[in-house]
């Protein structure tokens, strides 16, 4: 179990970046961001994401105060740059083993029961089909969210190289 009394600093803040062994500017390190526990200077760290795909929480609130301090500390943690690159990783691989999981169990019940509308899915690969239409209003804010990430995060970049054509 994680001490969660570390997760905060003298003045009360959440600690963000430091939780992470390879973020981290101190020794507030909790946890790292590989794939799997790491052993440095004697000491084990468990994988985040490796707990978060194993938690499969999809909407992260039980595992926000298993593995931190509560609901608004991961929500901190999710506006930190530097972090949500990896939590938006984490979300897809959990979304592609979930739906890997969800596929075995489709096979199997086609198998077993010969059900018409399991073995029906799988034949017309309905796990890959995309939705036709107008997109969802969150398939939009989404899509609008990542593009601000990354107009703030390239912004720099592209003055950059748009003064240096000019030469």
């Amino acid at each position: 179990m994680v001490d969660k009394t570390k997760m905060k600093d003298k003045m009360g803040r959440y600690i963000t970046q430091g939780l992470f062994l390879e973020l981290g500017y101190s020794d507030f390190a909790i946890y790292t961001l590989e794939d799997e526990d790491k052993e440095y200077k004697g000491r084990t760290y468990p994988s985040i994401k490796k707990l978060y795909i194993e938690y499969a929480d999809l909407e992260e609130y039980d595992f926000s105060k298993e593995y931190f301090v509560n609901w608004q500390h991961w929500q901190r943690l999710l506006d930190n740059k530097a972090i949500f690159h990896h939590i938006e990783q984490w979300r897809e691989e959990l979304m592609h083993s979930l739906r890997g999981e969800a596929l075995k169990k489709m096979i199997d019940i086609a198998h077993d029961t010969n059900s018409f509308q399991a073995t029906k899915y799988l034949i017309e690969k309905g796990w890959m089909k995309k939705q036709v239409g107008r997109p969802t209003n969150e398939e939009v804010s989404a899509e609008r969210e990542r593009q601000a990430r990354l107009k703030d995060e390239y912004s720099s970049d592209i003055s950059l190289l748009a003064e240096h054509r000019k030469k």
